[in-house]
């Protein structure tokens, strides 16, 4: 069976869909879950946040504490590997009896790193990334883009891509507007400045992530060293704000724009 139907006729069970990328599942389980529940909030709760703890657990169990007039409430943790001890352990007995009424879904992309306590009260279903469609993209950042936005697949396919002003939100032309930018700002030291003087403008701790992402993703495309590709990453993945941005983004440009000069040699 599935994932469509099993969320669309299942309820009174818990279960986990598991994949080889967040993006993909985070969009695909999210759309389905809004569109079996109508986007009515009284039906869904979804959490997705760094840490799950137990007062999260808390709320889930306050939310399924009573039914709806029709249909089922669905219930979503992505990134569920991240759920601490006590969380864990707080939500066993919601997983082995779910109310009638509700379907209860972990998603992750690490099925072994939840307890077995918590794997043995749930039914496996796997979403892999639909790989195949990157054959239908030609171009690095196409395929990049597509990875990181896969229910964009169209839009990236079409080249539909717009550069846009540096802002808070982070959408598929935002990231294209970096990489351009970036690319630009490695080959001109006034282009550089200018970028860096634009992020600051926003000075956003998602932004820098992303540039530290989008920075790896140009190590790739010039096959630069793993040393540096390691810095950007620790930024990418870090859960501390408390950068120094100027000194940040100038490091990842002028360090990008070294390494490249010294593979050319």
């Amino acid at each position: 069976m599935n994932i469509d139907k099993v969320l669309e006729e299942y309820s009174g069970v818990s279960i986990a869909i598991v994949g080889d990328n967040k993006n993909y599942l985070k969009s695909y389980v999210e759309n389905l879950v809004y569109k079996i529940t109508n986007n009515d909030m009284q039906r869904y709760y979804i959490i997705d946040q760094e840490n799950i703890k137990i007062d999260d657990i808390r709320q889930i169990q306050d939310f399924l504490s009573f039914s709806v007039e029709s249909g089922k409430k669905i219930v979503v943790l992505f990134d569920a590997e991240k759920m601490l001890p006590e969380a864990e352990n707080s939500i066993l007995k919601t997983l082995e009896e779910p109310p009638k009424y509700a379907l209860i879904i972990l998603v992750t992309t690490s099925w072994n790193s939840l307890y077995p306590t918590i794997r043995s009260r749930l039914q496996k279903f796997v979403l892999n990334f639909p790989k195949n469609k990157i054959k239908e993209l030609k171009d690095f950042i196409q395929k990049k883009l597509y990875l990181e936005f896969p229910e964009e697949f169209e839009k990236i396919k079409n080249k539909d891509f717009v550069e846009e002003k540096i802002t808070e939100q982070l959408g598929v032309n935002t990231y294209y507007t970096f990489y351009i930018k970036m690319k630009e700002a490695l080959e001109d030291s006034k282009a550089l400045n200018m970028l860096v003087m634009e992020l600051l403008e926003v000075k956003n701790f998602k932004i820098l992530k992303a540039i530290a992402k989008v920075a790896l993703w140009i190590c790739e495309e010039y096959n630069l060293n793993y040393t540096i590709a390691r810095e950007f990453s620790k930024i990418a993945s870090s859960k501390v704000s408390n950068y120094n941005y100027e000194l940040t983004y100038y490091y990842i440009l002028l360090s990008l724009k070294d390494a490249i000069k010294k593979n050319k040699v």
